[in-house]
């Protein structure tokens, strides 16, 4: 049943529409849960049609919400009175599909996606091929390089979607019934900000990497004190831009206060900050 489940969770948006969103794939990866519960058609046929109503998650953390209904589901069907154990269904499934769309859109949306490419980056870089950053390079690179930086942010990403598509599935069956299940898994709050930190620590590497690269390439006779300012500035725009977002200012304030803070440096030290690296 599980094995079900947990393949047809892969085309949970297959079905998406604007009406009521993710029903239709809901339905179709609860259904091998519901056939096993109903074995009679017509009560298979009203599970079914309960679960046609308005559903939407984050996908890869709908196995949660999933693995707990059909627990709720089971428990009713064994139950005197199927009816008055449905009551809550629809309830807790909403507080879950809530819940988890958050948890899921912070981690995967938020942090995950974007890491993806800056692994891609890191791979590229570290196999020696700069066309990412210096576009007019012929040097010419091999097609195994060139696919295994995308191919390493793939298998990243999906190595997370597919864990939480599979442990959803059991942590939600286990803790059937509760509008919580399965939030308390895992530190949630812990990961995204163990996530920000991973995430941060590659956009440091890349910046410092491409600012280094880009001011050897167009600076060759450049140095030592003029090196480090080159390499250094970066750094300190990435650095204060952190620190006031770790106060709770806004990506606008820190933004600003980065713009602020480099007309400061540039009108104080007289630099001209277009010939810094081109």
């Amino acid at each position: 049943m599980f094995g079900s489940m947990f393949l047809r969770s892969f085309f949970l948006q297959a079905g998406w529409n604007y009406e009521r969103f993710q029903n239709l794939g809901f339905a179709f990866t609860l259904e091998p849960a519901l056939r096993k519960i109903y074995p009679d058609p017509e009560k298979l046929k009203a599970a079914l049609l309960r679960h046609l109503a308005i559903v939407n998650t984050q996908p890869y953390m709908a196995s949660f919400v999933a693995g707990n209904v059909a627990a709720m589901e089971e428990r009713a069907a064994a139950a005197p009175d199927p009816e008055a154990a449905l009551k809550s269904m629809p309830g807790v499934k909403q507080a879950l599909a809530t819940s988890f769309a958050s948890i899921g859109d912070r981690i995967f949306w938020g942090r995950l996606k974007p890491m993806t490419v800056q692994l891609c980056v890191l791979v590229w870089a570290a196999g020696g091929f700069y066309g990412w950053l210096f576009t007019s390079l012929n040097t010419p690179v091999s097609l195994a390089l060139l696919l295994a930086g995308p191919a390493a942010g793939i298998v990243f990403y999906s190595s997370f979607a597919v864990y939480w598509r599979w442990r959803g599935l059991g942590t939600g069956y286990s803790c059937g019934g509760a509008s919580s299940c399965g939030l308390d898994c895992s530190d949630w709050s812990r990961s995204i900000r163990l996530l920000s930190t991973a995430g941060f620590a590659m956009s440091l590497a890349i910046l410092l990497l491409a600012f280094s690269m880009l001011a050897a390439f167009n600076c060759g006779s450049c140095g030592k004190p003029d090196m480090l300012l080159k390499a250094g500035l970066p750094l300190a725009v990435m650095v204060l831009h952190r620190v006031s977002r770790a106060f709770g200012r806004s990506v606008f304030f820190a933004a600003g206060l980065t713009l602020a803070a480099s007309l400061l440096f540039f009108s104080v030290f007289g630099l001209k900050p277009f010939s810094l690296y081109l």
